[in-house]
């Protein structure tokens, strides 16, 4: 028999849940099923996801129809990459016609994240869902834009040749920064391109130049004429992965290559018997050793070798004017500027398929390119605009707002570590103290007497929390935390001194960088820790050279314990691989490729993968680092291993900190508290709600 005093707090606290909750009405009638939820909810929030499952099925043995557990239940399934059971757990509770919105909306973009992976349907009616304008009334902000940089901060560089300036707009639409050449100015400024480690190149039209910016020391190169090394009228620039910029020389008619001190090395783009030479060549791409040149009088895309040697031409006969070129959808397809509209070119099946037109008869686009938050962005030349396009449907998607984890540990202070999302997975970068509302759920009970009967009202109500701190992007503050995986197959043998000294190059570059912790995963048979986080240099090094196992590893269960040891995870979490690229296709037995998917990007973790020997990774593995936003490098390239070390600097994190102080009732701890929060960018939104408990008293 329970106890009054335990009844009585029993009664409390499903009355406080019951009404704190947005999500549902829980109705615990057992005080065990209220205890293991309130258990479940702390260790969640500690990043303890499978004692978190352990406790909510606990909760749920006392009381199986309870949905709000349920839709615990399934976060924390979530968050441990079994996208498919988190589904099961949630499509009943959103099948309920009484079903909160939210529950609906996860299960969607979940849903969503699965069914399309990493990517958007790249012919998607796309639409204006902002605009940066140069001129607003009588105010000039800037002038005929002519080329963009996105930056994985969520902000852009903005080359403004009207009005001779660099320009960097965060995703709001507000300029954060002007560069104008000081003293001497530049001139008539139209191209950029940037190195892997962030140089950048700019080319100056009518100075007939090249400025290379934020690298000492800073220098032009490049002087008016049509001898070699020589311009006229440079225009769009690109730089390749061995940090080689090339430069549209307009009034030559020809595509010019330095290296990345300014030294000239070939030009290219006169006619021969298999390729008619240049009229006028606009944009330039380049992926895996092809350059891709676009010439705006012959109205088609040209592909040339890093030689300068003609492959083939594209789209002949499918373009109104191409200029800008850049590449998208994980480079499967150009995005071309052509003129008055925006067109993508698949480069496998050549089909051009338009993306947006313009009903402005006056628009020139001349550049484009896909910003990290999913949009794409395009250089309206005449009209001085740079459009912020987006899919239609996206827009009535919204984003997938995730509250994270919640610190209460100092109630009434309050700290949430939040993350947004598109609806396909990928980070919203950028986003400032505007772009959020924050509202908790305020419950208070009045007692009145009633003809001598003391009767006890509660009254909830949403209230908005006026002050809270974005404390910002933690990307940008955090050390990154790296586990370097390394392949234990008996493949590995002849590349033990190869491995040594690509860990200990990775582990100078990135302590330089500020990393903060340091450990090594072997994905041998039984995949181990053999460096535990805080590891050292000769520990690391050591590792490398230790002697492969023979037979197979376990990729697999080797990545999984990676990614475990970062639980909870931060915003810099990285997980490099180091191996020859080979996998077996019997190492997926204890776990499915997608169900790794989404523990990498459920979790935020960023796979790279650097190859040993002259092999090339498995496709399983290229999947894995383009879903989690990494990249592949090979062991033995020219610029060495730094690029992977300024990317991992540089990667893209949708992941906020707010900090507020709450207005709620924690009841001595027993309360379920509700917080909410919505995010809005580009017309676009999202919402998310989740509680937490206060330390008992």
């Amino acid at each position: 028999m329970i106890g009054t005093k335990t009844l009585a707090a029993a009664l409390i606290l499903w009355l406080s849940m019951s009404l704190a909750s947005a999500q549902f009405s829980p109705a615990f009638q057992s005080p065990g099923a209220g205890e293991q939820f309130r258990l479940g909810v702390q260790a969640y929030h500690r990043g303890r996801y499978s004692e978190a499952i352990l406790l909510f099925e606990r909760s749920m043995a006392y009381e199986p129809r309870q949905a709000l557990v349920s839709y615990w239940l399934g976060r924390a399934y979530e968050k441990s990459g079994l996208d498919a059971t988190a589904l099961r757990a949630w499509l009943p509770l959103s099948q309920d016609p009484a079903a909160p919105p939210l529950i609906k909306s996860k299960v969607e973009a979940l849903r969503a994240s699965r069914s399309t992976s990493f990517a958007a349907d790249e012919n998607g009616s796309y639409v204006e869902a902002a605009r940066y304008s140069g001129i607003l009334g009588k105010t000039t902000y800037f002038l005929r834009p002519s080329s963009i940089l996105p930056r994985r901060d969520g902000s852009v560089l903005v080359v403004a040749q009207g009005s001779n300036e660099l320009l960097r707009i965060d995703p709001n639409g507000v300029i954060k920064e002007r560069d104008r050449g000081g003293l001497k100015g530049y001139d008539r400024p139209f191209g950029i391109a940037s190195l892997p480690d962030g140089t950048l190149f700019m080319t100056e039209f009518n100075g007939d130049r090249i400025a290379r910016l934020n690298k000492a020391p800073l220098l032009t190169f490049g002087q008016k004429g049509r001898g070699p090394g020589q311009l006229l009228g440079p225009q769009y620039a690109i730089c390749d992965e061995e940090g080689y910029l090339y430069v549209v020389d307009y009034g030559n008619a020809r595509v010019v290559k330095f290296d990345s001190e300014g030294t000239f090395v070939l030009s290219f783009g006169l006619g021969i018997d298999t390729f008619p030479g240049f009229v006028n060549p606009a944009g330039l791409a380049e992926k895996n050793g092809i350059l891709y040149v676009a010439d705006s009088y012959r109205k088609a895309i040209y592909q040339f070798d890093l030689s300068g040697n003609f492959l083939g031409s594209m789209a002949e006969g499918q373009l109104h004017f191409p200029e800008g070129i850049a590449f998208w959808k994980n480079g499967n397809s150009l995005l071309i500027a052509d003129t008055d509209r925006i067109v993508s070119l698949d480069l496998e099946s050549e089909r051009v398929a338009v993306l947006y037109e313009s009903p402005d008869p006056r628009a020139r686009f001349v550049g484009a390119a896909a910003d990290y938050n999913g949009n794409l962005l395009a250089c309206d030349f005449d009209g001085s605009a740079i459009l912020v396009l987006t899919e239609a449907p996206r827009i009535a998607a919204g984003y997938d707002i995730e509250i994270e984890r919640v610190h209460s540990e100092a109630f009434p202070s309050v700290a949430l570590e939040i993350s947004v999302k598109d609806r396909f997975g990928n980070p919203v970068v950028g986003l400032a103290p505007d772009n959020f509302r924050l509202s908790e759920r305020i419950v208070g009970v009045t007692r009145k007497d009633e003809r001598g009967t003391v009767v006890e009202k509660t009254t909830e109500s949403l209230n908005p929390i006026p002050a809270f701190d974005l404390v910002g992007t933690p990307s940008a503050v955090s050390p990154a935390r790296v586990c370097f995986l390394l392949d234990r197959s008996s493949g590995m043998a002849p590349f033990r001194a190869e491995t040594r000294d690509a860990l200990a190059s990775l582990f100078g570059l990135l302590t330089a960088d500020g990393a903060s912790s340091f450990s090594v995963v072997a994905a041998g048979a039984l995949p181990s820790v053999m460096v535990a986080a805080g590891g050292g240099l000769v520990e690391i090094t050591r590792a490398g050279l230790g002697n492969p196992e023979s037979g197979r590893g376990r990729f697999d269960q080797g990545l999984r314990l990676a990614v475990s040891g970062f639980l909870p995870s931060s915003p810099r979490d990285i997980v490099i691989y180091i191996g020859t690229g080979a996998v077996d296709e019997k190492s997926f037995g204890s776990t499915t490729l997608s169900e790794l998917t989404s523990y990498l990007r459920n979790n935020d973790i960023h796979l790279f993968a650097v190859v040993v020997g002259e092999g090339s990774p498995d496709p399983s593995i290229r999947y894995l680092v383009d879903a989690s936003g990494g990249a592949i490098y090979g062991a033995s390239r020219a610029r060495g291993l730094a690029d992977l070390a300024a990317q991992v600097r540089q990667v893209p994190s949708g992941r906020y900190s707010i900090t507020y102080k709450s207005a709620a009732d924690p009841r001595f701890g027993e309360s379920y508290l509700s917080v909410a929060i919505e995010a809005y960018l580009y017309k676009k939104s999202g919402r998310d709600e989740l509680g937490y408990f206060a330390p008992l008293r």
